[in-house]
């Protein structure tokens, strides 16, 4: 081999040496980069998990609401009716 030939080669060994630690640089960042991610998932996972539980017990509530509406309108008839009645029995009297 020539000593062109050496230097060609270390010039590409060098360009590969440089080429690997770039490469482990951006590895460590995106690995970086993957763990603050995550994170921010499994936080937003946490936040679905409590808002999810909170529709859930809306809807209960909202159902307790819809069941108490329909009791106090029937309460509502019901008096209605007896007044009614008593009306009609002030007028017999």
């Amino acid at each position: 081999m020539t000593h062109q030939t050496f230097d060609v080669l270390e010039t590409k060994i060098d360009q590969i040496i440089q080429w690997v630690g770039k490469l482990r640089k951006e590895n460590q960042e995106l690995k970086s980069k993957n763990q603050e991610l995550t994170s921010i998932i499994t936080e937003k996972e946490k936040k679905i998990q409590v808002l999810t539980e909170e529709a859930e017990q809306s809807r209960v509530v909202q159902n307790e609401i819809a069941g108490f509406q329909d009791k106090q309108q029937r309460i509502r008839t019901k008096v209605e009716n007896l007044l009614e009645k008593l009306q009609e029995f002030e007028k017999l009297e």
